[in-house]
């Protein structure tokens, strides 16, 4: 149907403010889309003192497995060192032995030589006591290790859940930022059209 003159004036007129104002407001979306920042997380607080405590809880549980290296190995020396204080006075009583069967000691130097061997003894008793106290405090410092690692798990689970807490918020925004990128973008080529429209409702 063709138009009278007035009334393609009329319609051209609406048409333009119609266009205008849905290309104002494409361009607008369009900006806002490719401007905008991520929105802020709203647990980001929380999540930035779940993971210092996370760092903390490693660095601690770290610190007392070291101190339960340490005295593990001050109790391997321990008992390193008892096994050749043993062997030494085998070697004296047998060195002992050897040369009294050669007749080179008197009846006073043998008794000596028993008493040496005793004291000998003696101190390797003492050196066990030691070691049995050592022992202790390897059990106790992996004791502590042990609560720092249940600490560490803990600390660890907390970090994890908020993480993927997060994980599944930013892949959400990030759909609804892409969504209205699209619909910025279906609205600029919908005022395209309309405008190629008006051009040629203006030519006709």
């Amino acid at each position: 149907m063709r138009l009278c003159v007035e009334e393609r004036a009329l319609y051209v007129a609406e048409i333009t403010s119609a266009l205008g104002d849905q290309r104002q407001g494409a361009g607008l979306a369009r900006i806002d889309v490719h401007m905008a920042k991520t929105p802020a997380y709203r647990l980001q607080v929380l999540f930035e003192m779940r993971e210092k405590t996370k760092k903390e809880k490693e660095e601690i549980y770290a610190e007392k497995k070291k101190k339960v290296i340490e005295e593990q190995k001050k109790l391997d020396d321990m008992r390193q060192k008892l096994k050749e204080m043993v062997q030494m006075r085998h070697d004296k009583k047998a060195d002992y032995a050897e040369r009294t069967r050669r007749g080179e000691y008197t009846v006073s130097q043998i008794q000596a030589n028993d008493r040496h061997i005793e004291r000998l003894k003696q101190n390797e008793a003492a050196y066990q006591v030691e070691i049995d106290r050592q022992q202790e405090r390897v059990q106790e410092a992996e004791r502590i290790a042990a609560e720092a690692m249940e600490a560490l798990v803990k600390a660890t689970q907390d970090f994890k859940a908020l993480e993927k807490h997060k994980e599944k918020w930013l892949k959400q925004v990030k759909k609804e930022m892409l969504l209205k990128e699209e619909m910025a973008s279906e609205d600029i080529a919908q005022a395209q059209y309309f405008q190629k429209l008006l051009e040629e409702l203006g030519e006709a």
